[in-house]
């Protein structure tokens, strides 16, 4: 097996083979999401769906989501991570061929449902996700698959932002003279962006059954004991996280075009300038994790966003909410990389699959209730109330995160020894 040498980013500057090619799927998979993540809800109000509507079947996408996520997790322990990969691009694909040839409320349901159409998941795969970022950290040691994650959610931010920019086509071109907006123009590109990223999985080699990570000094009881106590933890925080998730994210758009009257030439834009700046602040996020440590870079990063989000309801003009909501975002979705890296590092190799569930299903179940939640407040005309919420949650689950984890830090531990949490695989690296 290769040693990493010393020397920080050096040390992580060449991937495997495997990695380049997920996060190539990721950066495609995310042009994808992100045009749709502009597009869908404003697409599915000109087809004079309401509120409560639009929030009911993103609620329904993230509770089928869940279910996947359950039936998954534990198999791909046991018979790989690629096949469920693989297959939820199969069903995106699917999906974006639906909603082309079809306008029928129940297609366009069924479409957003199975394809997680207008939440923008930053070019993960849906449901496996977590499955996907295991499937990443089979790489040598910490700071080589810290740096794979890391860069993974780089590119899912730019992929996110070329995916918004390309959501204003619409409103370029206007389908009839009295201005109505051709939102089917955005579905082609999903899908194109879909099947290249289907191909870089299908090319990608899954060596999960090669990864041997056993633990010198400690017995499988006390493993698994301290592992399902990180997991508790990891559950109850993630909670928290995903009801401040649901509350706003998904019906971002919406907000936007209630309040200030703007459509995809705005929205389209600033969401691809949000994604743009997360993508830099995820890059640089990725050196002062390697000098700090995770935990304070998350904790820095998500702190500062909870302010910017508290402010953006009470914005007067459209200018400044579009300041805040960047704030917002590129400072939150900073810390993915590094989130995904501490999620990882908590259990073995054997288990991340029923770790990615636990930290999924935690975040997805109370996510699925936050649009229909917004939806509604927005129809009653509370449009500050779900942020405040959604403020209050993301706080709650920063200190509990801070709390339970602080002392689980695999870079500040490494260093010093192998931590029991990442123990260095046999592994070969060459591929």
């Amino acid at each position: 097996m290769t040693r990493e040498p010393a020397g920080g980013d050096r040390a992580t500057a060449s991937l495997p083979l495997f990695a380049r090619l997920l996060n190539a799927a990721r950066f495609s998979r995310s042009i994808a999401q992100g045009v749709l993540a502009a597009d869908f809800v404003l697409y599915l109000r000109s087809l004079h769906w309401s509120g409560g509507e639009i929030g009911a079947v993103l609620a329904m996408s993230l509770v089928f989501s869940v279910f996947l996520t359950v039936a998954a997790g534990i198999p791909s322990d046991r018979y790989g991570r690629k096949p469920f990969v693989l297959a939820y691009d199969g069903l995106y694909v699917l999906a974006c061929l639906a909603a082309i040839v079809s306008k029928s409320h129940g297609v366009l349901a069924a479409a957003a449902i199975v394809g997680g159409f207008g939440r923008g998941a930053n070019g993960v795969a849906g449901p496996f996700g977590d499955i996907e970022k295991a499937w990443i950290t089979q790489s040598p040691n910490a700071r080589t698959w810290s740096h794979a994650l890391n860069l993974n959610s780089t590119l899912g931010f730019l992929g996110m932002a070329l995916g918004c920019a390309s959501a204003a086509l619409p409103g370029l071109f206007p389908r009839d003279a009295g201005g109505g907006l051709d939102y089917q123009l955005v579905f082609p590109i999903a899908l194109t962006a879909a099947m290249v990223s289907f191909c870089c999985l299908a090319i990608a080699e899954d060596r999960h059954a090669e990864i041997v990570d056993a633990v010198p000094g400690r017995n499988e009881p006390e493993m698994r004991r301290l592992e399902n106590r990180n997991l508790r933890r990891l559950s109850s925080v993630n909670m928290l996280n995903g009801m401040g998730i649901g509350l706003v994210g998904p019906l971002t758009s919406y907000w936007f075009a209630a309040k200030f009257g703007v459509g995809p030439k705005h929205i389209g834009p600033m969401m691809a300038a949000g994604f743009l700046l997360a993508a830099f602040s995820a890059h640089i996020s990725a050196a002062f994790t390697v000098r700090f440590g995770l935990i304070p870079v998350i904790v820095g990063q998500r702190g500062a966003a909870v302010l910017a989000l508290l402010a953006l309801p009470f914005t007067s003009s459209l200018g400044a909410a579009t300041t805040m909501y960047l704030l917002f975002n590129t400072l939150n979705r900073a810390s993915n990389g590094p989130r995904a890296t501490m999620t990882a590092a908590l259990v073995r190799n054997r288990r991340r699959g029923l770790a990615g569930t636990i930290s999924s299903v935690s975040r997805q179940i109370p996510q699925s209730l936050g649009p229909v939640l917004a939806g509604l407040m927005y129809d009653a005309g509370l449009f500050a109330t779900p942020f405040l919420a959604a403020a209050a949650f993301h706080a709650g689950y920063l200190y509990l995160y801070y709390r339970h984890f602080g002392e689980h830090d695999p870079l500040r531990t490494e260093a010093k020894s192998a931590t029991p949490w990442n123990p260095e695989p046999a592994y070969d690296p060459k591929n």
